[in-house]
């Protein structure tokens, strides 16, 4: 099958998907990337290298008014070129997306929409009747002409059927991973301090995210304080924003500031080697739809410890057989969890054997699987 692919910006994950593809069904993939990076002021994601790309990509600028309307007609472009048999195209709110669904309908094409999960609410600020408007008028599109659906978890399944999505249509499509590229990543630059860390025998924590509040950094760094435990633990903070240096200033108001790395952006090798080193793995988001550090740190058999807010928790976390959950913002319970991790090794080998052989994988492949099964428009 001839696919072609609209993405926004490539991530690791992405091109381990879209590598399974070619792998595992023969299929024919032209990838294009609408936008190298997310341009938004808490972008913190800057990737400058990726995993082997076993198919045909293409990453477009996508930067500013310009940028974006070029990207556009250079993504329709191609679309005419590659004539696909299926186009699968990441959401629905960007102009590149909104004019490859359009286009699509138009030449009665075969395509699929993926959306992490669905936003019901009313829109906020200026025009607000105008833009729930378009909204809906474009899902009603997608919702009828789309082959599929595809969405992260059971999250992204009731957000979608609670929008007007048939049943019938709406596929778990949840972001994966390839376990093996992360056991096999090998970075050239390791931080020092964190070799040191690993040589000093202590117990690491990792935070991974963009430096926004609704990453739920402080959170973590209030209930780090709060510890009871005195074993000797590290915490790795990797990730980029706007609110670092605030945030470093928290490391230092609370006391903790010696025991915390901040690590700044790393690239997806470096990412994979924290996941590797790590003997805790903490996601305190306040609002996650998806949150693939949890699948991640799941399939390692790491003991992870998430908010109730990341869809990927709810979906895979069993409190207190594979995992822990903890509401939003909740230091107390948060230091909890990791007081009792903290102080046990044999609790933390426990759930980490439990996440990798009890929790819900869904791996690149199966969504491989998915994605070819599906037998046209109904």
């Amino acid at each position: 099958m001839k696919i072609l692919v609209v993405e926004l910006e490539p991530t690791h994950y992405k091109i381990d998907l879209w590598n399974a593809f070619v792998e595992s069904s023969g299929a024919e993939l032209t990838v294009v990337y609408s936008e190298r990076k997310n341009w938004s002021p808490d972008g913190g994601h800057d990737y400058q290298q990726f995993p082997p790309a076993l198919f045909k990509y293409l990453i477009l600028e996508g930067k500013g008014l310009l940028g974006v309307l070029r990207s556009s007609l250079q993504v329709l472009s191609i679309n005419r070129k590659v004539s696909p048999e299926l186009t699968y195209i990441a959401g629905y709110v960007h102009l590149q997306t909104v004019l490859t669904i359009l286009y699509s309908v138009l030449l009665g094409r075969r395509f699929v929409v993926h959306a992490d999960v669905f936003n019901n609410c009313y829109p906020k600020g200026r025009m607000a009747l105008l833009k729930l408007a378009l909204r809906e008028a474009l899902r009603k599109l997608v919702f009828r002409y789309a082959d599929a659906v595809l969405v992260c978890g059971r999250l992204g399944e009731q957000t979608a059927f609670k929008a007007g999505c048939p049943q019938n249509k709406i596929r778990n499509f949840p972001y994966s991973i390839s376990v093996s590229r992360i056991r096999g990543d090998k970075p050239d630059n390791i931080p020092e301090q964190c070799i040191v860390d690993m040589d000093l025998g202590k117990i690491v924590i990792l935070f991974s995210g963009r430096m926004i509040e609704r990453k739920g950094l402080p959170t973590l760094l209030e209930a780090m304080k709060k510890v009871t435990c005195d074993a000797d633990w590290i915490l790795w903070i990797e990730g980029d924003g706007p609110e670092l240096k605030h945030f470093s200033l928290k490391a230092d108001d609370f006391g903790i500031a010696a025991r915390c790395r901040f690590l700044g952006f790393c690239q997806y090798d470096l990412h994979s080697w924290l996941v590797r080193s790590a003997d805790i793995i903490v996601v305190p988001s306040f609002e996650d739809s998806w949150g693939i550090l949890v699948d991640e740190g799941l399939q390692l058999g790491k003991a992870v410890v998430s908010t109730s807010a990341t869809g990927s928790a709810v979906d895979r976390i069993v409190e207190g057989e594979n995992g822990f959950i903890v509401s939003p913002g909740d230091s107390e319970s948060l230091a909890f969890r990791l007081s009792d991790l903290l102080a046990s090794r044999d609790l933390r080998e426990r759930i980490g054997n439990s996440a990798v052989l009890m929790s819900r994988h869904v791996l690149p492949k199966d969504n491989v699987e998915t994605l070819m099964n599906l037998r046209g428009k109904s």
